[in-house]
């Protein structure tokens, strides 16, 4: 057989007759033959590797949209390389251009901050690198498609189902300085403005997205006089450790405190007390950027910036005494 006979099986391509076809790919089994990865992305110019970037690798919360991502990645016969920011952004930039050095086709991102690595994401864009930004809505200079939820929307179920179990004095303990941290504040604002409650801005305390950050900003809620009666957490690990922290003061939740949080982590319903959420599928969000990605990477590449909203929904448990 000729190089290019061969090169056209391996390829699957559809000018080879059935008895060719045969012939060559029983000889491959007979030879245990496997093509060089490396130098098919050279003649390709594609690696068939995209990379994940990902503020937590132990938050399954961002387990599941790699778990929604890889199901239509390697249906595509498209490999994933996972790596962690953990809320840094001096790791991530170190993590992207790692991703750069191994010529990823492609790379999804949660960014660990709002405005750092800019440049760096427009430099990967230039150089033909799609990129999709996931969960976290940020560097808005930076030309890419986004999935995302309505964190508005988040900030809103959570306060507003906190108000109607009678709760006045709704704390929120925000994230980090990022856009959907402060879009989920600003949904708490907004419900407590159409309840006419006047929000006190004692009752909002930057705090992050781990447990300890919650901990660390319930124990300054309880501090206050008088005591506040409910917390919105901007994401559930948050409102876990607010929860320890009522419990360390010996608090009841919800009896005392009523606590919702945002995210819908893994076993969150099997806590002492349930963590009542908010919650959008991971799954879908992994797909959907999944989804985009491919397309920007396909024949016939989509140019046009698209943005794909995952919608929020109530999930009640005992925690916000609605159950």
């Amino acid at each position: 057989m000729s190089i290019t006979t061969v090169s056209k099986v391996l390829n699957n391509r559809e000018d080879i007759g059935h008895a060719t076809r045969a012939r060559v790919l029983a000889k491959i089994a007979e030879l245990g033959y496997q093509p060089n990865a490396v130098a098919r992305s050279l003649t390709l110019r594609r690696t068939h590797t995209l990379g994940i970037v990902i503020p937590d690798l132990m938050h399954s919360f961002f387990v599941e949209i790699v778990a929604g991502l890889e199901s239509i990645a390697s249906a595509r016969g498209y490999g994933l390389l996972l790596c962690s920011s953990n809320e840094d952004p001096r790791k991530e930039r170190d993590e992207l251009e790692l991703l750069r050095q191994r010529q990823v086709d492609g790379i999804v991102l949660a960014s660990a901050n709002a405005a750092g690595n800019t440049d760096l994401l427009q430099r990967l864009t230039s150089q033909g690198i799609g990129i999709v930004m996931i969960d976290r809505d940020d560097h808005p200079d930076v030309s890419c498609d986004r999935v995302v939820t309505d964190d508005d929307e988040v900030g809103r179920l959570a306060t507003s189902h906190l108000i109607e179990q009678g709760r006045r004095a709704v704390a929120h303990i925000a994230g980090p300085s990022i856009v959907h941290a402060k879009r989920r504040a600003d949904g708490y604002r907004a419900a407590l403005r159409t309840a006419g409650i006047k929000p006190h801005p004692e009752w909002v305390v930057r705090g992050g997205f781990m447990e300890a950050d919650g901990h660390k900003a319930m124990k300054k809620l309880l501090g206050l006089k008088p005591r506040v009666d409910a917390v919105f957490a901007a994401n559930d690990p948050a409102a876990i450790g607010a929860m320890k922290a009522v419990w360390e003061a010996g608090l009841r939740v919800p009896e005392d405190v009523a606590i919702v949080g945002a995210g819908d982590i893994a076993h969150g319903d099997l806590l002492r007390v349930p963590l009542t959420t908010v919650s959008w599928s991971r799954e879908d969000l992994g797909r959907r950027a999944a989804e985009l990605i491919m397309d920007r990477l396909g024949p016939e590449p989509v140019e046009t910036e698209r943005r794909v909203v995952i919608p929020p929904r109530l999930v009640v448990r005992r925690s916000s005494g609605g159950a």
